[in-house]
């Protein structure tokens, strides 16, 4: 991105241990909608199309990447490795030096504030340039600023200092005014006065906040440009995360709401970042759509459903469900209180009814398992009826094995298919029955174990021929 002719690098500061999270995890990597905290940064970045990244972290660098290679934003990242952590104006020398650039802008954000958005960061760019400043520094105004560095102005409203809650005098206290810890630098001023800050703090770290009034002793502008408070609001325990993630689930609400989904009650519903939905869906109360998860057009979601990694096709319908790593196709149904496990597809119409367990099964279009099954290692051809009770054994103790059903069976009532397995096209098992070998086309399998009654089956009265013959629609 080029602005005011100038290139931008953004440098990401990620290397604070975060100790009040009480946690192994680096509190950047915590999860919150969706994604870890970091990667929500990257993403508000994302947008800008920067000359350079670069994410300064602890020596921890490896947990670091593992987690961001998972996000679409990982591509061209630079690391900057800063052991010890010594602060952020340390941080942002050790970006320099793995950089290595000496010219444009400098856009340094804190890797543990998800709030941010790409249109005030645009901003901030856009101002720094139209100032004609060496430094520009995002601010906010909040009514508590306990904790928070205070933006000391001068008689011309620039930022004439920035000073941290621990160091600030009794009158700076009483300044509503915060630092954000998000600025814009011209990097060849930043280099010159980064080599001059000390240690001489009540953290003993080199603070990045101290370029500011050096920059002005040096005959430099600093201007500010203040945003929402909530916008800029970081992690640093957990109390804090969870307040993030409330307004990072509402504002995905009100952005798919706008885009004309409907969604009935934003409080109670949970989307992450990552989901995708079409207009039309409609999302009830209490539902979960996580991770890799898309809706499609008009499909209903809800209430009381946690869906995974899944599409749901349009038109489609899930209500009190969980549904993980599987694709429901359009117009299926799905629920109350069905369990869809990793590798399910379900075709067009077909349902999936109360009490009803997949896994690795696909099942056909217009086939249906409406009550108490489980469905698993099955393959099911179209409009197949599959009964209370019934069950595909698949486990035989040390392997996994399939059961194939084809167009038109019917699986009577408290049937067990003990795989493998095959049942022929329009053949049927009566209830009760346990199916230990292949069932031809059209014959029927009853008892236990069960026997074959040739020409019995084709309990869904379908026309040979036109089964055959005929596509469906």
């Amino acid at each position: 991105m080029s602005v005011g002719g100038r290139n931008v690098t953004a440098v990401v500061l990620a290397a604070g241990g975060g100790t009040r999270m009480k946690s192994d995890v680096p509190k950047v990597l915590h999860p919150v909608a969706g994604r870890p905290v970091l990667v929500h940064v990257l993403a508000a970045l994302a947008p800008l199309q920067l000359e350079r990244r670069v994410i300064v972290s602890s020596s921890r660098k490896s947990e670091i990447v593992a987690a961001v290679d998972g996000s679409p934003f990982s591509e061209g990242l630079i690391y900057a490795v800063q052991d010890p952590p010594r602060g952020t104006g340390d941080a942002v020398q050790a970006a320099l030096r793995a950089a290595r650039f000496n010219d444009g802008l400098v856009l340094v954000v804190p890797g543990d504030t998800p709030l941010l958005e790409t249109e005030t960061l645009d901003a901030l760019l856009h101002i720094h340039v139209a100032g004609d400043a060496a430094a520009t520094a995002l601010t906010a105004r909040i009514s508590d600023p306990t904790g928070y560095g205070r933006i000391v102005r001068d008689a011309d409203h620039e930022v004439e200092r920035i000073v941290e809650d621990r160091d600030a005098s009794y009158e700076e206290r009483a300044i509503d005014e915060i630092n954000a810890g998000v600025y814009v630098f011209e990097t060849e001023p930043l280099s010159q006065v980064l080599e001059k800050i000390d240690r001489e703090n009540a953290q003993g770290e080199y603070y990045l906040t101290d370029v500011v009034a050096l920059l002005r002793s040096a005959g430099h502008h600093v201007i500010g440009h203040r945003t929402h408070p909530q916008e800029v609001l970081g992690v640093n325990s957990r109390a804090q995360l969870a307040r993030v993630g409330e307004m990072l689930r509402r504002r995905s609400c009100e952005r798919w709401m706008d885009q004309g989904v409907t969604i009935v009650d934003p409080t109670t519903t949970y989307i992450d970042a990552s989901v995708r939905i079409g207009r039309d869906a409609t999302i009830h109360p209490f539902t979960f759509l996580e991770g890799d998860t898309s809706v499609e057009e008009r499909a209903e979601v809800g209430p009381q459903a946690r869906i995974v990694d899944t599409t749901i096709g349009e038109q489609a319908k899930v209500s009190f469900a969980v549904v993980i790593g599987s694709h429901v196709g359009p117009e299926a149904t799905v629920g109350p209180f069905a369990s869809l496990r990793p590798g399910t597809r379900l075709e067009r119409g077909s349902s999936v009814g109360t009490f009803v367990e997949t896994k690795n099964a696909h099942i056909g279009e217009g086939s249906k398992a409406n009550h108490l099954a489980y469905l698993g290692d099955a393959e099911i051809g179209r409009g197949v009826n599959v009964g209370a009770g019934s069950i595909t054994c698949n486990w035989d103790g040390q392997d996994k094995h399939r059961t194939i059903i084809d167009d038109d069976a019917y699986v009577g009532s408290d049937t067990m298919l003990v795989a493998p397995v095959h049942l022929g096209k329009r053949s049927a098992t009566g209830a009760g029955s346990v199916v230990r070998e292949d069932v031809p086309d059209g014959a029927l399998a009853v008892g236990a174990p069960a026997r074959i009654l040739e020409g019995k089956g084709n309990k869904m009265g379908v026309d040979e021929n036109q089964a055959d013959e005929e596509p469906r629609e």
